[in-house]
């Protein structure tokens, strides 16, 4: 989540579930949820309720070949998941500058391809009903969704040696429709944020119209047809809101974590960004029409 990485760049198995910790632990610095630390060609974190889900979801894009995620290596003997670590550069939340190159029109491409084929993979996937997600009861997918990951941000994006995107930490995984993961790469990655102090300090000098061209090629690279464009807009502002509200029930339920991210202001930041995003709506939708237009703040 936006302000709530659970860092740790998990990618080769570590040994069966239940295998010794072994002696030397690093942490993995950029987490605000839980402690992650790499354990040799692993990365443990606490596991929860919704773990087997995203396990399960997991093992079935291992199955069908798609390389892009973690692999999920069970637990350890202190209860901790267990998933692979992917080599590579991580991308980050702030306030360090993100790296240059997470920002090109061509990234934005990528990360666009990579929700699509991410998506087309779970071709066949069934959630088990019985098997909870982290902030809602487990259902069987209703037609046309799929699993989304929910949180596709920079921070939890790896560049890999080879130049291709390989996206971790799936714990807000959950049933959706496929325009909720595409809303919240282009709140992310365009970005579409309200505070101009935070797009310099972590985003540099970015104009009205690089961020219409990065929001262009999101879509660009899902290959989204006429009738998922017009879907954008609106799922942007229901993210942001929604984003907003699932911080502070979090909070509300006593996670540490969810509670100093509302003290820290964070529950009201994507409030604030919704209403910048609301007011550019329709240059926003222009440039993801057909004839799309560039234009300038």
């Amino acid at each position: 989540m936006r302000g709530a990485r659970a860092a740790g760049v998990p990618h080769r198995p570590p040994g069966p579930t239940g295998s010794p910790v072994t002696v030397h632990e690093e942490p993995l610095a950029g987490g605000n949820t839980g402690v992650v630390v790499r354990v040799g060609d692993t990365v443990r974190r606490q596991a929860g309720p919704w773990t087997p889900a995203v396990h399960a979801l997991l093992d079935h894009l291992e199955t069908v070949g798609f390389d892009g995620a973690p692999r999920a290596l069970g637990t350890d003997e202190l209860g901790r998941e267990v998933a692979s670590y992917v080599e590579g550069v991580a991308g980050t939340l702030g306030p360090q500058p993100l790296a240059p190159e997470f920002q090109t029109i061509e990234a934005c491409r990528a990360i666009g391809a990579w929700v699509r084929a991410f998506h087309d993979a779970q071709a066949g996937f069934a959630p088990d009903p019985a098997l909870p997600w982290r902030v809602v009861p487990g259902r069987a997918l209703r037609p046309g969704e799929v699993v989304v990951h929910h949180d596709v941000g920079t921070y939890n994006t790896v560049l890999r040696p080879d130049g291709s995107f390989a996206v971790i930490d799936f714990d807000f995984a959950s049933p959706g429709a496929p325009v909720e993961d595409l809303a919240y790469v282009l709140w992310s990655w365009t970005p579409l944020w309200g505070e101009s102090a935070a797009v310099r300090r972590e985003m540099g000098a970015v104009t009205m119209a690089d961020r219409l061209h990065k929001f262009a090629a999101v879509l660009d690279g899902y290959a989204a047809d006429a009738d998922l464009r017009a879907q954008v807009p609106d799922a942007v502002l229901q993210c942001m809101t929604d984003h907003s509200r699932t911080v502070e029930e979090l909070a509300a339920q006593g996670d540490p974590a969810f509670v100093r991210m509302v003290a820290d202001g964070h529950a009201e930041h994507p409030l604030r960004d919704a209403e910048w995003f609301a007011s550019r709506r329709e240059l926003f939708a222009a440039a993801i029409a057909p004839s799309g237009v560039r234009g300038s703040e």
